[in-house]
């Protein structure tokens, strides 16, 4: 089942996200089951969204993604919800 993941972070810079690619190196972008990622200043902090193709595809990033976040000083978990639809720029509307 798809997925997203919400990380909501308090108080977080973009500067901080930015720094989760560099001690992530290129493990944090070759990751064929994540469909998407946005990342979004809010009043509040930060906000990054990813949706995956299934949970235990996302659950064994974690292995990888936590340790950066940590490092990079973004504390929190993500909020994991199951996705209804999701339409890519080609106007394809996947489940």
């Amino acid at each position: 089942m798809t997925i997203a993941a919400v990380f909501t972070f308090p108080g977080a810079t973009t500067d901080q996200y930015e720094k989760v690619f560099k001690i992530g190196g290129p493990a944090i972008n070759n990751q064929p089951a994540r469909q998407s990622h946005v990342c979004f200043a809010t009043p509040e902090g930060i906000t990054v969204v990813d949706v995956w193709s299934d949970e235990a595809s996302f659950a064994a990033f974690g292995a990888i993604i936590g340790p950066a976040t940590e490092q990079a000083g973004l504390i929190g978990g993500p909020s994991i919800y199951p996705v209804q639809g999701f339409m890519a720029a080609d106007g394809v509307r996947r489940p």
